[in-house]
């Protein structure tokens, strides 16, 4: 046999297995992901995203940041490693980057998801709007904060007619705890020339019923409200499972109202 000929025709035919003369079943240069993208981000758009898994959706995300590279692999190893999309999306970045393959730019591109919800829902906050019930303020901003993974605290300033002035972020925790400055309250308040305020946060946890710290917090906050001629009208907590925590419905308010006067006289 003649050895040129056996090697060109080693390296220049088309392989395949059972197949015909007209129609080869397997070539070694079929690209099997060819269009994989395309197929996967048409299917999740014309569903806009309903009913489909977690590792497709994250498969879809990774693409996003990911060049020229499979990420359906990488995408399942998420969701093994955390247990699904939203654990994945809550997770520090210094964890997600212990999973082989997830660079700091990856794990910064997830972990930034659900703070970039949080922003488009706060722009979705109509300005004037009136806030009459607790469901009204989880409407306006606790549906932007509940999903958290971290702690967040809000300031909206009322008008007489419970209409919506402006919205302040005050504090944006690491962990389940933060620090409130009532000073920097009240001045923004007062620059606002509230007559009424609302506050809002949420609990990561899941667990909205009000720490012995929110009490006392929000006492001393209603406290030195009163002082300055402003209304405390309600704090809501609010967690992910959309539950909410009203400390006016609860009667909270109406206590600490009774204390001020008393202390007062």
């Amino acid at each position: 046999m003649n050895n040129e000929f056996f090697g060109r025709s080693i390296f220049e035919m088309n392989y395949s297995i059972f197949q015909n003369d007209d129609e080869p079943l397997l070539q070694p240069n079929l690209n099997l992901h060819e269009g994989h993208r395309e197929r996967l981000r048409n299917k999740l758009v014309e569903s806009n995203f309903s009913q489909q898994d977690d590792y497709v959706v994250l498969e879809y995300l990774l693409t996003l940041c990911v060049k020229r590279k499979d990420t359906n692999e990488l995408a399942h190893q998420l969701i093994n490693t955390f247990g699904s999309l939203a654990k994945v999306c809550d997770s520090d970045i210094s964890l997600l980057t212990k999973v082989k393959g997830v660079t700091p730019t990856i794990a910064t591109f997830l972990h930034s998801i659900p703070f970039i919800c949080r922003n488009y829902q706060l722009s979705k906050c109509k300005p004037k709007q009136s806030l009459t019930c607790p469901q009204d303020i989880f409407n306006y901003l606790g549906k932007a904060i509940f999903h958290l993974p971290v702690e967040e605290f809000y300031l909206i300033c009322l008008d007489n007619n419970n209409g919506v002035i402006s919205k302040y972020g005050i504090a944006m925790g690491k962990s389940s705890s933060i620090t409130i400055k009532t000073k920097e309250l009240i001045q923004k308040a007062l620059d606002a020339k509230a007559e009424k305020i609302l506050l809002v946060h949420n609990h990561p946890t899941g667990d909205v019923t009000p720490s012995t710290e929110d009490i006392e917090t929000t006492k001393r906050l209603y406290f030195n409200f009163t002082l300055n001629g402003i209304q405390l009208a309600d704090h809501l907590i609010v967690n992910y499972q959309s539950k909410f925590f009203s400390f006016s419905q609860e009667g909270l308010l109406k206590q600490f109202d009774d204390a001020c006067k008393h202390a007062l006289k």
